[in-house]
């Protein structure tokens, strides 16, 4: 069709010659055809004609090095020069015929090759599971793992997710030999304790091979001895747990070192040694329950709230309080105030001192009354009457978050006793259940929170909550979710706003193989977040070594990774100046050792052998590494893969089309010039 196109064209355009025709018989037929051509392929190029390109690529099969960087390895023959030089001719041979990348690991997955055995923590499982994340769909071969198979963190490595799919070549390393060994496992503490309170400390003690061997274990604070148990090794396989009872006598981070006294025969001492940090505060929160009459109610409360060792609970009738409101956190009234009227002075220092507040009502309370003593709900049409009603949770409540399994039990409890009224909820209050009255989810409101400045109170409609620490208990025999929905109250109301200009966020204790990172947040005098002025830091060690940081900016706030510190107890200052004011904010932190590679020293190359029978490769000894190449050059994963990639292009794309279109027009031109038909 493009060609009778063109030459009807032509034809058209040159039917006449009597303009060329004194011209050579060349021009008179060769005109013609440098039209009807170019008419031609224009018209084709119209249709948007494709061009196929297939490009083809051979990838070459990889394979990849994994090596363990752990202590577990410093002081066997992995660490030795004769072993590092085997793992370097074995990296060179494989390069030359396959692709290779190498890699350590301890903790995480690292692509930098130095074997140091540095490393705290053994992960062999998540660096699996990395390689196979960032090799996916590529060609790997075969997968080269050496360790002693020992692992202190994540899960088994045999139910590692590997989807690469490839046969695991392992190198078992380390000792299997059990060796005499006495050593401090595990102490288990508080990460808190009260100043003046007795608080326990349990240490867990093992041995292996060293039966009627006598050692000593010395418990320190800040190196002044503080207790000692004497420790008889009675068995082969030998494990005891040894209790101490320590009085806080001294508010901050305390440090404590539990040590272990050398037994004749010992071969690892190193883990004899463990130290660990207790933060001392100077009280609990106090909290205060004040009831109308008793009532299982405030019982309930009490042992919930008494759980939790950051609250000192006080629980007693209205007529038998004599104290100072102004030493408690939170006070709790239990149907105050009451029919008779009674609590109006106990609400009245309440609220002079600014103290939170949780209304409990009840079939007792004087709706009146408790309409003027908070501002949440006001109750109208009282009739002194009660109802039963299910707490239904608002999905829109959003101050605080439950776990799924408490939300689950909420729908199971018992029904509260909840006063009979028209409520009419106010502005700016929150509502975290609603009453189910029979199968009717209502609007009625059960459970309120409100935030007055630097004050917050809630109300609870309703008595009989201890049913629900009942009811917890006979479905889970305990009573975690109760104490979970009563903490997170609680916890709630006790915090105050922070109206703080400048804040420093920071975690209280590091691991020595975690970055120090600190967050910093600004307010100016509207109190809205702002970053334009520097936020300087100062870390202090306990021999008044400084190390100065700036804070990068993140947002609207501050951000500083700080890297990582030796083990030991750490002060930090920041300053700002803002408006020609300067802020100043600090704190202390510890940074903790990690001595899990201590403890296990016995290599499993049990686990080792698994690993690589169950992925079709197979374990190698150190005396065996030289015939790892050969090995690997066998395994029929190892094949080059061509990869085909078709790429589809307009042909009007082609720039030499429009130079071959252009050098035609340009002849024809040129000839009816020289042939005077212009």
């Amino acid at each position: 069709m493009c060609i009778i196109v063109g030459s009807s064209y032509a034809w058209f355009l040159y039917r006449k010659p009597s303009a060329f025709k004194e011209a050579p018989a060349w021009v008179r037929k060769g005109l013609p055809v440098l039209r009807g051509v170019t008419v031609a392929v224009l018209v084709f190029l119209l249709l948007s004609p494709l061009l196929k390109f297939v490009s083809s690529e051979l990838e070459q099969p990889l394979v990849i090095l994994l090596h363990d960087n752990t202590g577990s390895l410093a002081k066997t023959g992995a660490s030795g020069e004769e072993y590092q030089k085997n793992i370097s001719a074995i990296q060179k041979q494989l390069s030359e015929k396959y692709t290779m990348a190498s890699y350590t690991f301890a903790e995480h997955l690292n692509d930098s090759f130095r074997l140091d055995f540095s490393g705290k923590e053994t992960d062999i499982s998540a660096a699996i599971e990395e390689l196979s994340n960032l090799y996916e769909n590529r060609n790997v071969g075969a997968i080269i793992l050496a360790s002693d198979g020992i692992y202190n963190k994540g899960i088994n490595p045999l139910y590692a997710q590997n989807k690469l799919k490839v046969p695991i070549y392992t190198i078992a390393l380390g000792d299997t030999t059990v060796k005499r060994d006495l050593f401090i496992s595990k102490v288990n503490h508080n990460q808190l304790a009260y100043l003046n309170n007795i608080f326990p400390i349990e240490v867990i003690v093992q041995a292996r091979k060293l039966q009627g061997k006598r050692s000593r274990l010395s418990l320190l604070h800040e190196g002044k001895l503080v207790g000692v148990k004497e420790v008889e090794i009675n068995q082969e396989q030998f494990l005891l747990n040894i209790p101490f009872e320590l009085k806080a006598e001294k508010t901050g981070i305390q440090r404590y070192t539990v040590q272990l006294e050398q037994v004749q025969g010992e071969e690892v001492t190193e883990n004899n040694r463990m130290d660990f940090f207790i933060e001392v505060l100077d009280s609990r929160q106090k909290i205060l329950v004040l009831a109308e009459a008793p009532d299982p109610d405030v019982g309930a409360i009490r042992m919930s709230l008494r759980n939790n060792q950051n609250y000192e609970v006080s629980a007693m009738g209205l007529d038998q309080f004599q104290g100072n409101l102004k030493q408690y956190g939170l006070v709790i009234l239990h149907q105050i105030p009451g029919q008779n009227q009674r609590g109006q002075r106990i609400i009245s220092e309440i609220e002079a001192a600014d103290i939170p507040v949780l209304y409990i009502a009840g079939a007792a309370s004087s709706l009146g009354a408790l309409n003027t003593a908070q501002q949440m709900v006001q109750f109208n049409g009282a009739r002194g009457s009660i109802t039963e009603a299910q707490a239904v949770l608002n999905k829109d409540f959003a101050l605080f978050t439950m776990s799924d399994e408490l939300r689950k039990a909420l729908l199971t409890f018992d029904p509260l006793q909840v006063p009979y009224a028209n409520y009419q909820v106010a502005n700016g209050a929150s509502v975290m259940f609603r009453q189910k009255i029979g199968s009717v989810e209502t609007a009625y409101p059960m459970l309120v929170f409100q935030g007055q400045a630097d004050r917050k109170s809630a109300l609870l409609l309703g008595t009989g909550i201890w049913r629900w620490r009942l009811q917890d208990f006979a479905e889970h025999q305990n009573h975690q979710l109760f104490d979970e929905f009563f903490s997170k109250v609680v916890q709630y109301l006790c915090v105050r706003n922070d109206q703080r200009n400048f804040r420093l966020i920071a975690a209280k204790s590091f691991f020595e193989n975690e970055d120090i990172q600190l967050e910093a947040e600004v307010y100016n005098a509207s109190y809205e977040l702002v970053n334009e002025p520097d936020v300087l830091l100062k870390i202090t060690d306990t021999k008044s070594r400084t190390y100065p940081f700036t804070f990068s900016r993140s947002g609207k706030a501050y951000r500083l990774n700080a890297g990582r510190f030796p083990e030991g107890e750490y002060r930090y200052e920041a300053r700002v100046n803002l408006a020609g004011k300067e802020y100043v904010a600090g704190g202390q932190f510890i940074v903790k050792p990690v001595q899990a590679e201590l403890i296990q020293t016995q290599a499993d190359h049990g686990l080792m052998r698994l690993l690589a029978t169950r992925s079709g490769g197979k374990m190698l000894t150190i005396s065996e590494i030289g015939k790892l190449p050969e090995m690997v050059g066998a395994s029929p994963d190892l094949k080059p893969i061509s990869h085909s990639e078709i790429r589809l292009e307009d042909l009007i794309s082609l720039p030499w089309i429009f130079f071959f279109l252009l050098l035609f027009l340009a002849l024809e031109w040129g000839v009816r010039k020289w042939q005077g038909g212009y």
